[in-house]
């Protein structure tokens, strides 16, 4: 999932760099380009593409980001190993090689290649990033991915351009696409972080590194920018790598525009102003902007629908089941809690009021389309659906009364503090209109079964360091949105024990009170990252049904894909395609120049 706490809104990126030279004068080997990517021909050295983001970014560190507004930097200032869903596979890598037995993965670095700051890319910062930091107990990292039957791959460097990745069991669907989402980062630059070349430096501060205060020219990468300013509440300004590894079919390096400028705005109606007025080129709307939009394609704007682009990532509120309240925390350990509140959930007319029909009810977890099984066709699938008359019977049934008629239910003699009334705080992002009326829709049902919700709109960033930023969390209830998807494994990051964006039990990771059905969850999402074809669709049905059974999350749509873009000004933007939104962030250029 580049799940990450693309918490929530996923931001729609593109980006470029300084000094025009060939890329020939910097590797001998660079990835070309395919021509059909260049829809609207090759482009033109120079240009300024303006983007909203909704925050600032909360950490220039793309290892232990996990939300929208820092990843909407991070994204174009890194590069993996290889690539998938635009150009061919190849990236940093020039090619790999998968052993007869599937246990060997072995890849070749292209030669010579450089990090923005023009020091040297070699297998040793591949090994870094993997061992060091991924596979490093004491960094907050996707580690979870990696693990095949309980055990990290290993990765190895026979020298300083070949890679050897190997698995205890086959599972190389697995590692290659580990081996697409994980950027490379400069052991030069980071090592001391993780007590690797200074045994001065305690163990963990990889967490702290690359923090917002850290130096622009302190943060190096192998992406298509680098970092040139950022100004707290104001903007990123991002600048073209001179050291990029790719090229146009004619030689030319890319990326072609020389700067991306990135303004916080946080408000969504702010944004759609600033982009009718031609203030910036590309804006994520949401479906109440479409009939303004729509209406105004005349003037060199075009809004594309994906139909197909919502069936990955999760929609959803959740519960805090470490809250700090220790009755929400019994209450919200509780499956006929969870169950209720999904019952209560008029999941379709939110779709119909708030989201102009565009997205589709869901009673469970988002996965590519390929492994969806379910919601579809109602096979072995337990929808939690709207029904009033059967969240309040599970409500009583959980020693929940309105003993003194005030139209709230209190907790009951079963409970730490009898008494008190069934009562919790719902955050949601400040400047987003749809998830707050949304919130206050849903606020509105359950108070019509006894339950009080404070809902407090709060700063995106805020929201985030409370949701994922401590252990234990320190919210009570959220809405929210983790972008992502496709594999089954990338799931993980959220509905497996030791998950990163496990959020709603964080304390799972450290065997605290464990339930029966995710200790089940743990070990089929071990299973199905080694079993292929028919078997693996088996167990992955399995891990679906479990989690709609349970709710830890209650799921609301599944909402289709949209995005503006200023055609009139951008040359080979490709706009949303099939599952995600692709931004051919190398290649665009601004027509208008």
């Amino acid at each position: 999932m580049k799940v990450w706490f693309s918490l929530l809104f996923s931001l729609l990126l593109i980006f470029a760099g300084t000094a025009a030279v060939q890329a020939q004068d910097l590797i001998p080997n660079p990835k070309v380009l395919d021509e059909s990517l260049f829809s609207d021909g090759f482009g033109v050295r120079g240009g300024t593409l303006t983007i909203d983001n909704v925050d600032n970014p909360r950490t220039f560190n793309p290892i232990i980001q996990f939300e929208s507004s820092s990843d909407a930097v991070n994204a174009h200032l890194h590069a993996a190993l290889l690539e998938g869903g635009f150009g061919s596979a190849d990236a940093l890598a020039e090619a790999f090689e998968v052993s007869d037995d599937l246990l060997t993965i072995t890849l070749v670095l292209r030669e010579g290649l450089t990090f923005s700051d023009g020091e040297p890319l070699t297998s040793q910062d591949v090994l870094f990033t993997i061992n060091d930091v991924v596979f490093n107990d004491d960094v907050i990292s996707r580690k979870t991915l990696w693990l095949i039957n309980g055990q990290f791959p290993t990765v190895s460097a026979p020298d300083e351009r070949t890679i050897v990745v190997t698995t205890p069991v086959p599972a190389p669907i697995v590692v290659l696409i580990n081996l697409q989402l994980q950027e490379i980062l400069p052991q030069h630059k980071l090592a001391s972080f993780v007590n690797k070349l200074n045994p001065d430096v305690a163990p963990g501060t990889f967490n702290e590194a690359w923090n917002i205060g850290t130096p622009v020219e302190d943060i190096v990468g192998a992406g298509p920018f680098r970092l040139a300013s950022f100004t707290a509440d104001q903007q990123v300004v991002l600048e073209r790598n001179p050291f990029f590894w790719k090229v146009d079919p004619e030689g030319t390096q890319l990326p072609y525009l020389d700067q991306v400028v990135l303004p916080v705005v946080s408000d969504d109606s702010v944004r759609l102003l600033r982009f009718i007025n031609e203030e910036t080129q590309i804006y994520g709307p949401v479906p109440e902007d479409l009939p303004v939009l729509q209406q105004r394609q005349t003037d060199g704007i075009t809004t594309i629908i994906g139909q197909q682009a919502g069936t990955t990532g999760d929609n959803f509120f959740t519960f805090n089941q470490d809250s700090a309240n220790p009755n929400l925390k019994q209450l919200f350990r509780d499956v006929r809690f969870r169950q209720a509140m999904s019952h209560s959930l008029d999941r379709q007319t939110i779709i119909d009021i708030f989201r102009n029909g565009l997205a589709d009810a869901r009673f469970g977890p988002g996965m590519g389309p390929s492994f969806w099984f379910g919601v579809q066709d109602d096979v072995n699938f337990p929808r939690k659906d709207f029904n009033t008359a059967e969240a309040t019977r599970l409500l009583d049934e959980l020693d929940l009364a309105d003993g003194d008629g005030d139209g709230v239910r209190e907790f009951g003699a079963s409970y730490p503090n009898p008494g008190e009334p069934v009562e919790f705080e719902l955050i949601v992002p400040e400047g987003s209109r749809v998830l707050i009326s949304e919130s206050d829709f849903w606020t509105q049902d359950l108070e019509s079964i006894g339950v009080r919700v404070n809902l407090n709109p709060i700063s995106f960033n805020t929201l985030v360091g409370r949701v994922s930023g401590s252990r234990p969390a320190e919210y009570e209830a959220v809405r929210i949105a983790i972008g992502g998807g496709g594999d089954p494994n990338l799931a993980a990051d959220i509905y497996a024990s030791r998950g990163p964006l496990h959020l709603y039990k964080y304390s799972d990771e450290n065997a605290e009170d464990v339930p029966e059905y995710q200790q089940r969850l743990d070990e089929l999402f071990s299973r199905q990252a080694v079993t292929d074809g028919d078997a693996r669709f088996a167990v992955v049905a399995e891990i679906q049904e479990i989690l709609a059974e349970n709710v830890p999350l209650i799921w609301i749509a599944n909402g289709f894909g949209l995005l503006s873009f200023r055609e009139d000004q951008l040359g080979n933007f490709a706009g949303i395609r099939l599952d995600a939104t692709v931004n051919a962030v190398e290649i665009v250029f601004r027509k208008d120049l």
